[in-house]
């Protein structure tokens, strides 16, 4: 209801001054009309989410609602700015930069943050070069990555850039220019192995070598901190609850499928905030 109510607000205000392709009005309009492919903002909400929550093919969902094709695309094109514009009001959608952040992690005053990236399969590219950058070696596929900065009551607090499959997770850390308050936690796994920001105590597991194998006590260390790093892979299957961002997307602009992953974000922040009455701060 609440994301229907800023939903309806940012169409209102849109179509009230752009016409279906993005024209500007000659004259504001007051009144949507009712021979509209999509009329009303709850049909427009259900188009959006159904499509991310689905990820179906695009003649498919076209079929569904009684529309062609092309013009999918460009509801799509049109709806995605506008449903992130309204859960960017609802204050659920997660940071991206790094003093944005610090801010947010000195007003909640969080201790314990955990950190992980997470990657998603998009179509090979016809260009030699960008194939060999999409590329993920762990993945074994073309994919582009993120990390996450999430907290111990399952926020999202940070989602960082869009990355190519080949971006060492540490690599895309670093380049953020992360920053902490002092005593902060911050549990992580290997793919981090040398990121230490400073004011951080990072706790990590320890690998296990064929020559030098992990003694029981480091085994049960890891095991415990495995116990606790769980959460940050519970945030994880939340957010992939949109197939959009667990299957392999067909969105081709860079742009739209670094905007779909926030809104992913902010869907699942949404969820949290209304099972635990926890509000994510400015």
């Amino acid at each position: 209801m609440y994301l229907l109510q800023c939903f309806d607000s940012c169409c209102q205000n849109y179509f009230r001054l752009y016409d279906f392709e993005g024209r500007l009005r000659t004259i504001p309009k007051y009144k949507e009309d009712a021979r509209s492919s999509l009329s009303g903002s709850a049909n427009k909400l259900y188009f959006i989410l159904i499509y991310l929550k689905e990820n179906p093919n695009q003649q498919y969902h076209g079929e569904f609602f009684g529309m062609s094709q092309s013009k999918v695309s460009k509801w799509i094109s049109l709806l995605v700015p506008l449903l992130e514009k309204a859960l960017t009001q609802l204050k659920v959608v997660p940071k991206r930069f790094a003093n944005e952040l610090y801010v947010v992690l000195k007003n909640l005053g969080e201790l314990l943050l955990f950190m992980d990236a997470t990657e998603r399969k998009i179509p090979r590219s016809v260009s030699d070069e960008r194939q060999k950058y999409e590329f993920s070696g762990k993945k074994k596929c073309h994919t582009i990555k993120n990390n996450l900065i999430t907290n111990d009551a399952n926020q999202i607090l940070y989602l960082s850039d869009s990355y190519q499959g080949s971006a060492h997770d540490k690599r895309i850390a670093q380049e953020a220019g992360l920053q902490f308050p002092e005593d902060t936690y911050l549990l992580q796994d290997l793919g981090y192995v040398g990121f230490a920001p400073e004011n951080v105590t990072v706790l990590m597991p320890k690998k296990n070598y064929k020559t030098k194998p992990l003694s029981s006590y480091e085994q049960e260390i890891n095991w415990l901190i495995g116990k606790v790093r769980v959460k940050v892979e519970h945030v994880m299957a939340g957010i992939k609850r949109l197939k959009i961002v667990k299957e392999k997307i067909r969105l081709k602009s860079d742009e739209v499928r670094d905007r779909v992953m926030l809104i992913a974000c902010a869907l699942h922040n949404l969820r949290v905030q209304f099972r635990g009455n926890n509000i994510l701060s400015e």
